[in-house]
Protein backbone atom coordinates (compact mmCIF):
# COMPACT_ATOMS: atom_id res chain seq x y z
CA UNK A 1 0.00 0.00 0.00
CA UNK A 2 0.96 3.39 -1.26
CA UNK A 3 2.03 5.33 2.33
CA UNK A 4 3.31 8.89 0.70
CA UNK A 5 2.59 11.75 2.78
CA UNK A 6 0.19 9.11 5.27
CA UNK A 7 1.48 10.52 8.94
CA UNK A 8 2.84 7.92 11.39
CA UNK A 9 3.56 8.37 14.88
CA UNK A 10 6.32 6.19 16.85
CA UNK A 11 6.09 5.98 20.37
CA UNK A 12 9.65 4.26 21.20
CA UNK A 13 10.98 5.61 17.32
CA UNK A 14 14.08 6.78 19.24
CA UNK A 15 16.33 3.70 19.23
CA UNK A 16 16.00 0.09 18.11
CA UNK A 17 13.09 -0.94 16.35
CA UNK A 18 11.26 1.92 16.20
CA UNK A 19 13.85 3.83 14.91
CA UNK A 20 14.36 1.18 12.22
CA UNK A 21 10.12 1.76 11.23
CA UNK A 22 10.98 5.34 11.06
CA UNK A 23 13.52 4.86 8.98
CA UNK A 24 11.68 2.52 6.46
CA UNK A 25 8.26 4.68 6.79
CA UNK A 26 10.50 7.90 5.36
CA UNK A 27 11.96 5.84 2.50
CA UNK A 28 8.71 4.82 1.45
CA UNK A 29 7.53 8.75 1.53
CA UNK A 30 5.64 9.17 4.59
CA UNK A 31 5.63 11.89 7.50
CA UNK A 32 6.76 10.73 10.29
CA UNK A 33 6.44 11.77 14.13
CA UNK A 34 8.71 10.13 16.99
CA UNK A 35 7.52 10.19 20.36
CA UNK A 36 10.09 9.67 23.54
CA UNK A 37 10.54 10.51 26.97
CA UNK A 38 14.09 11.77 26.11
CA UNK A 39 14.38 15.25 24.15
CA UNK A 40 18.37 13.89 23.84
CA UNK A 41 17.42 10.68 22.29
CA UNK A 42 14.88 12.34 20.00
CA UNK A 43 17.07 14.68 18.86
CA UNK A 44 20.05 12.45 17.85
CA UNK A 45 17.30 10.25 16.23
CA UNK A 46 15.86 13.36 14.16
CA UNK A 47 19.91 14.00 13.48
CA UNK A 48 20.65 10.54 11.95
CA UNK A 49 17.36 10.38 10.19
CA UNK A 50 18.52 13.90 8.55
CA UNK A 51 16.50 16.03 9.60
CA UNK A 52 12.91 14.71 7.84
CA UNK A 53 11.15 13.69 10.92
CA UNK A 54 9.13 15.51 13.50
CA UNK A 55 9.82 14.77 17.36
CA UNK A 56 7.35 15.45 20.46
CA UNK A 57 8.68 14.68 24.01
CA UNK A 58 6.05 12.15 25.51
CA UNK A 59 5.98 9.73 27.90
CA UNK A 60 3.11 7.54 26.99
CA UNK A 61 2.70 6.08 30.31
CA UNK A 62 2.06 9.11 31.66
CA UNK A 63 -1.58 10.14 31.60
CA UNK A 64 -1.19 13.82 31.03
CA UNK A 65 2.09 13.39 29.72
CA UNK A 66 0.19 11.11 26.73
CA UNK A 67 -2.56 13.71 26.71
CA UNK A 68 -0.45 16.67 25.96
CA UNK A 69 1.14 14.93 23.50
CA UNK A 70 -1.30 13.35 21.64
CA UNK A 71 -2.61 17.33 21.61
CA UNK A 72 0.48 18.27 20.17
CA UNK A 73 0.67 15.15 17.55
CA UNK A 74 -2.44 16.17 15.97
CA UNK A 75 -3.92 14.04 13.41
CA UNK A 76 -2.27 10.50 12.23
CA UNK A 77 -2.97 8.10 9.75
CA UNK A 78 -1.27 5.33 11.71
CA UNK A 79 0.79 4.54 15.48
CA UNK A 80 3.13 2.40 16.30
CA UNK A 81 4.20 1.70 20.16
CA UNK A 82 7.07 -0.06 20.91
CA UNK A 83 7.86 1.64 23.98
CA UNK A 84 8.88 -0.75 26.62
CA UNK A 85 11.20 -0.87 29.71
CA UNK A 86 11.54 -4.33 31.09
CA UNK A 87 13.30 -5.63 33.39
CA UNK A 88 14.23 -9.48 33.46
CA UNK A 89 14.38 -10.60 37.36
CA UNK A 90 12.36 -13.42 39.55
CA UNK A 91 9.50 -11.41 40.74
CA UNK A 92 9.53 -12.39 44.00
CA UNK A 93 12.42 -9.84 44.27
CA UNK A 94 11.99 -7.43 41.12
CA UNK A 95 12.06 -3.92 42.93
CA UNK A 96 8.56 -1.73 43.44
CA UNK A 97 10.14 0.79 40.67
CA UNK A 98 10.88 -1.77 38.00
CA UNK A 99 7.36 -3.34 38.08
CA UNK A 100 5.86 0.24 37.51
CA UNK A 101 7.79 1.40 34.76
CA UNK A 102 7.32 -1.94 32.95
CA UNK A 103 3.20 -1.13 33.54
CA UNK A 104 3.81 2.18 32.48
CA UNK A 105 5.20 1.17 29.18
CA UNK A 106 3.16 -1.88 28.34
CA UNK A 107 0.18 -1.55 30.41
CA UNK A 108 -0.70 2.28 30.76
CA UNK A 109 0.39 2.92 27.28
CA UNK A 110 -1.31 1.34 25.22
CA UNK A 111 -4.62 2.65 27.55
CA UNK A 112 -3.12 6.18 27.41
CA UNK A 113 -3.21 5.83 23.48
CA UNK A 114 -6.65 4.75 23.25
CA UNK A 115 -8.19 7.04 25.73
CA UNK A 116 -6.27 10.29 24.39
CA UNK A 117 -4.94 9.58 20.94
CA UNK A 118 -8.22 7.82 19.61
CA UNK A 119 -10.16 11.43 18.23
CA UNK A 120 -6.90 12.46 16.32
CA UNK A 121 -6.90 8.62 14.23
CA UNK A 122 -7.81 9.08 10.85
CA UNK A 123 -10.14 7.39 8.75
CA UNK A 124 -8.80 4.13 7.57
CA UNK A 125 -5.78 4.20 9.82
CA UNK A 126 -4.58 1.23 12.84
CA UNK A 127 -2.70 0.55 15.89
CA UNK A 128 -0.06 -1.77 16.36
CA UNK A 129 1.84 -2.59 19.29
CA UNK A 130 4.76 -4.75 20.17
CA UNK A 131 4.31 -8.15 22.50
CA UNK A 132 7.39 -10.38 22.67
CA UNK A 133 8.48 -13.92 22.93
CA UNK A 134 8.10 -14.81 26.65
CA UNK A 135 3.86 -14.37 26.19
CA UNK A 136 4.55 -17.59 24.77
CA UNK A 137 7.60 -19.52 26.31
CA UNK A 138 8.16 -17.79 29.45
CA UNK A 139 11.06 -18.51 31.56
CA UNK A 140 12.59 -18.08 35.36
CA UNK A 141 13.01 -14.18 35.66
CA UNK A 142 10.22 -13.51 32.96
CA UNK A 143 6.97 -13.75 34.82
CA UNK A 144 6.18 -9.92 34.55
CA UNK A 145 7.73 -9.45 31.34
CA UNK A 146 5.52 -12.57 30.05
CA UNK A 147 1.96 -11.35 31.54
CA UNK A 148 2.57 -8.03 29.91
CA UNK A 149 3.17 -9.44 26.73
CA UNK A 150 0.37 -11.33 26.74
CA UNK A 151 -1.80 -8.71 28.33
CA UNK A 152 -0.75 -6.79 25.19
CA UNK A 153 -1.97 -9.84 22.97
CA UNK A 154 -5.42 -10.03 24.42
CA UNK A 155 -5.99 -6.03 24.39
CA UNK A 156 -5.25 -6.12 20.75
CA UNK A 157 -8.16 -8.73 19.84
CA UNK A 158 -10.19 -7.13 22.19
CA UNK A 159 -9.59 -3.74 20.71
CA UNK A 160 -9.78 -4.92 17.41
CA UNK A 161 -13.54 -5.40 17.82
CA UNK A 162 -14.29 -2.71 19.99
CA UNK A 163 -12.76 -0.12 17.74
CA UNK A 164 -13.78 -1.51 14.62
CA UNK A 165 -13.46 -0.46 11.80
CA UNK A 166 -10.29 0.83 13.53
CA UNK A 167 -7.57 -1.77 12.85
CA UNK A 168 -5.61 -3.16 15.55
CA UNK A 169 -2.73 -5.70 15.97
CA UNK A 170 0.41 -6.78 17.44
CA UNK A 171 4.00 -7.99 16.68
CA UNK A 172 5.82 -10.49 18.81
CA UNK A 173 9.41 -10.43 17.55
CA UNK A 174 12.10 -12.46 18.96
CA UNK A 175 16.20 -11.65 19.11
CA UNK A 176 16.92 -8.84 17.32
CA UNK A 177 20.04 -7.37 17.34
CA UNK A 178 19.28 -3.67 19.01
CA UNK A 179 20.77 -1.45 21.44
CA UNK A 180 19.28 -3.15 24.02
CA UNK A 181 21.89 -5.81 24.41
CA UNK A 182 24.30 -3.13 25.03
CA UNK A 183 24.53 -4.04 28.65
CA UNK A 184 26.76 -7.37 27.22
CA UNK A 185 30.13 -7.19 26.13
CA UNK A 186 30.58 -7.43 22.20
CA UNK A 187 32.00 -10.90 22.77
CA UNK A 188 29.50 -12.40 25.42
CA UNK A 189 26.71 -11.01 22.32
CA UNK A 190 28.64 -12.17 19.83
CA UNK A 191 28.23 -16.06 21.13
CA UNK A 192 24.79 -15.85 22.33
CA UNK A 193 23.75 -14.35 19.35
CA UNK A 194 25.59 -17.06 17.10
CA UNK A 195 24.67 -20.27 19.76
CA UNK A 196 20.43 -18.55 19.28
CA UNK A 197 21.03 -18.70 15.42
CA UNK A 198 22.00 -22.28 15.08
CA UNK A 199 18.91 -23.14 17.08
CA UNK A 200 16.70 -21.44 15.24
CA UNK A 201 14.44 -22.88 11.98
CA UNK A 202 15.94 -19.39 10.30
CA UNK A 203 19.63 -20.11 11.52
CA UNK A 204 19.81 -16.11 11.88
CA UNK A 205 18.79 -13.66 14.73
CA UNK A 206 16.30 -10.74 13.87
CA UNK A 207 17.49 -7.41 12.85
CA UNK A 208 15.66 -4.22 13.05
CA UNK A 209 14.75 -3.64 9.64
CA UNK A 210 13.16 -7.24 9.58
CA UNK A 211 10.73 -5.78 11.82
CA UNK A 212 10.61 -2.71 10.37
CA UNK A 213 9.00 -4.32 7.30
CA UNK A 214 6.88 -6.33 9.06
CA UNK A 215 5.23 -3.36 10.83
CA UNK A 216 4.51 -1.47 7.75
CA UNK A 217 2.63 -4.36 6.27
CA UNK A 218 0.53 -5.12 9.91
CA UNK A 219 -0.09 -1.23 9.55
CA UNK A 220 -1.11 -1.07 6.23
CA UNK A 221 -2.76 -4.15 5.47
CA UNK A 222 -6.54 -3.41 5.00
CA UNK A 223 -7.81 -7.29 5.71
CA UNK A 224 -5.81 -7.95 9.05
CA UNK A 225 -6.68 -7.03 12.06
CA UNK A 226 -6.51 -8.60 15.66
CA UNK A 227 -3.71 -10.39 14.79
CA UNK A 228 -0.52 -11.33 16.60
CA UNK A 229 2.30 -11.75 13.76
CA UNK A 230 5.07 -13.35 15.53
CA UNK A 231 8.16 -12.30 13.47
CA UNK A 232 10.80 -14.56 15.38
CA UNK A 233 12.73 -16.76 12.66
CA UNK A 234 11.14 -19.61 14.35
CA UNK A 235 11.64 -19.28 18.23
CA UNK A 236 8.08 -20.02 19.30
CA UNK A 237 8.61 -23.53 17.60
CA UNK A 238 10.57 -25.37 20.03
Amino acid sequence: MDITQKHIAIAGGSSGIGFAIAALALERGARVTILGRSEAKLADARQRLGGGVATIPMDLGDAASAAAGFQALGAFDYFVSTAADLTYSPLASMPRDAIERMLAGKFWGPVHLVQFGLPQLQPGGSILLFSGLAADRPAPGTAMVSALNAGVEGLVRALAVELAPVRVNAISPGVVDTEGWAFMDEASRSAFFASLASSLPARRIGSPADLADAALFALTNPYLTGEVLHVNGGGSLG
